[in-house]
């Protein structure tokens, strides 16, 4: 049987003050800190979250940025190269008339060095019959003398008309 004695008695107040004393100046102070642990870890992680969302924010708003960027590259590059092709034209209408203008030039120089050269040659042929018919004047006119000057005026008239080299 379980006897009751002054020791027993002790020993269980001695616990119940022990228990009291530990909890009061041990587990009071260890939860306490482990409350304060708790709440600045949830702190922390709360922090990080937001952080987290601003990076996501900032990293969403930097890749619109980027993408506007490359859109409006696109749009300079295009539009540059709209320029230049119309520029290329113009040049090449610039070209174009100019080489008409010349071609015409040309062409009129070309008719008037020929007009010159029928002009001299012309000249030159009526030179040529005018020395023909003075040699008839002066000389007697037979056949035969009028055979030998009609080849030699021809023979002079076609080395004279031969202005292309044949």
């Amino acid at each position: 049987m379980l006897r009751l004695d002054w020791n027993l008695l002790w020993t269980i107040l001695n616990l119940l003050i022990f228990y009291v004393l530990i909890r009061k100046f041990l587990i009071h102070p260890v939860l306490s800190i482990m409350e304060k642990r708790e709440n600045l870890i949830e702190g922390q992680l709360k922090n990080a979250k937001a952080q987290e969302a601003q990076a996501a924010a900032s990293k969403a708003e930097y890749e619109a940025a980027l993408a506007s960027a490359k859109e409006e590259a696109a749009a300079i590059v295009e539009q540059a190269k709209s320029e230049a092709k119309e520029k290329g034209e113009a040049i090449v209408r610039e070209a174009e008339a100019e080489a008409g203008k010349q071609l015409i030039r040309a062409k009129q120089e070309a008719e008037a060095e020929k007009e010159r050269a029928r002009m001299d040659v012309q000249t030159e042929v009526a030179g040529l019959a005018m020395a023909a018919v003075a040699k008839i004047l002066e000389s007697g006119s037979d056949a035969d003398s009028d055979a030998a000057l009609y080849r030699q005026f021809l023979k002079k008239a076609g080395g004279a008309n031969d202005t292309d080299g044949r």
